[in-house]
């Protein structure tokens, strides 16, 4: 039998498939094996008919390696690169339309956008290449390096004390899209509690409060929403999918409620006490009181809220808002070319979000399924909170639209993830539902629960 093995997995190309090959061969092959001894023969007479009975190894390993081999997501490239390319003439419109109303300076980096997307597909593919179990199995050291260098963040530029960028000697990054960078690494940390009870359950919850806690002390609260959302999604799908040893109704139901219902509590005993900074009092308010201070950019985002379906509306949306090519860029184009351009925009990055989602739910691991949900979220509630943003619904959050806001690092980020997705999605067919990756200490999972379907 170890022969037959060994010679139909020398005929697999692809090594990370071997595992789940051998797995399957030997657990086929012993139910044979037990078959033939229950018929009255001895073990070695046994075994002999079960090797017998799967015939060629050469031509049963042909076969398998066409099988098990290493997948690309086409749907997910195809549409990143149009999107990619979209988003670059639109920057290179904006920064020539600047031009000609010498705003140029309100548009940094759209002259640039094509070499920002360039780096994004290097980014993906090199993501892509790297096996996602990997990024898994050290995501507690990756995680401990990422919070490690955010005092980092107090050597860059301050905001109403807010740390916005990251410094890295000549390196300056959005400390906001740094730290999301979080989010699939925690669908990993979650994984390496499976199989525990109450106790490992509430260490998931402190991997997850404790970061998003900092973050909204220090960095910016969108983004610790952002976390906090994705993360909480991440969760529910593990307690569902029955990770952890706990009433699977009234965790998750108490889950929702602890970042739902707790925070805003927390928040308006905060704000009607006036506990909180200035700052963000003075945000808050400017929710619901236009003629606040805090609420300028808010009121101006209204000003130009009446667009043509399509065509010019005339007005100065390069001069009046902050970052008209980042945050605010749906209210430029919406002013330049009306709302149906915008709405094809929002389409787009729709379209890359559904793309990737279907291509992590065609993924039978559980772990690069948690991990890719993680990814596809962010992109999500930051794609929602922009156009809301963007909407004047929302007061100024900082938001981005994935893919086609000007900054390099949240650019950066959107296409790091369809790397991560891409990763996900190339070993489909080479890892069963569960993995090890050092579960709780364990070395070895059973061949019944690796292969559990």
């Amino acid at each position: 039998m170890e022969e037959y093995i060994q010679i139909l997995l020398e005929q697999v190309r692809f090594y990370q498939a071997h595992k789940v090959i051998e797995d399957e061969l030997r657990a086929h092959m012993e139910d044979q094996i037990e078959a033939n001894m229950a018929a009255g023969m001895d073990r070695e007479a046994a075994e002999k008919a079960a090797v017998a009975d799967m015939g060629d190894p050469v031509e049963a390993g042909v076969s398998m390696d066409r099988v098990h081999r290493p997948r690309i997501a086409w749907n997910v490239v195809i549409i990143a690169v149009l999107v990619g390319i979209v988003s670059s003439v639109i920057h290179e419109l904006v920064a020539i339309d600047a031009g000609h109303l010498d705003q140029s300076t309100s548009v940094l980096g759209s002259h640039v956008f094509y070499i920002k997307v360039l780096i994004g597909f290097a980014a993906m593919i090199t993501v892509y290449l790297i096996d996602y179990t990997f990024i898994a199995k050290n995501a507690k050291v990756i995680t401990l390096l990422i919070m490690a260098m955010l005092p980092l963040s107090y050597l860059g530029y301050s905001v109403n004390g807010v740390h916005t960028f990251l410094r890295l000697g000549p390196i300056v990054i959005l400390t906001s899209a740094y730290l999301l960078f979080y989010v699939p690494l925690y669908g990993a940390i979650v994984y390496k509690y499976r199989g525990g009870g109450g106790l490992a359950f509430i260490g998931a919850l402190l991997w997850m409060f404790v970061p998003a806690i900092l973050v909204f002390k220090r960095i910016r609260l969108l983004t610790a929403l952002v976390m906090i959302m994705a993360m909480a999604v991440q969760l529910t799908i593990a307690v569902a999918k029955g990770w952890f040893k706990v009433p699977k109704k009234l965790t998750i139901c108490s889950l929702w409620a602890s970042i739902t219902v707790v925070p805003l509590g927390i928040v308006a005993f905060l704000f009607h006490n006036g506990l909180l900074a200035g700052y963000q009092m003075s945000r808050i308010s400017a929710i619901w009181d236009l003629d606040n201070d805090a609420a300028y950019v808010t009121r101006t985002v209204r000003s130009f809220g009446n667009v043509n379906l399509v065509g010019n509306t005339g007005k100065d949306v390069l001069g009046s808002l902050p970052s008209p090519n980042g945050d605010f860029l749906l209210t430029y184009l919406a002013n330049r070319y009306g709302a149906l351009f915008v709405a094809a925009v929002v389409a787009a990055v729709a379209a890359v979000i559904i793309t990737g989602c279907i291509a992590t739910a065609k993924c039978k691991n559980q772990l690069g399924f948690v991990m890719g949900v993680g990814c596809m979220d962010v992109l999500l509630v930051n794609m929602l909170a922009n156009v809301l943003e963007n909407m004047a619904v929302i007061p100024y959050t900082g938001s981005f639209m994935p893919f086609f806001s000007a900054g390099s690092s949240n650019l950066f980020l959107s296409y790091t993830f369809l790397g991560i997705i891409l990763s996900i999605y190339k070993y489909k067919d080479a890892y069963p539902q569960h993995v090890d990756i050092g579960i709780r200490g364990r070395t070895k999972l059973g061949n019944i629960e690796i292969m559990k379907n």
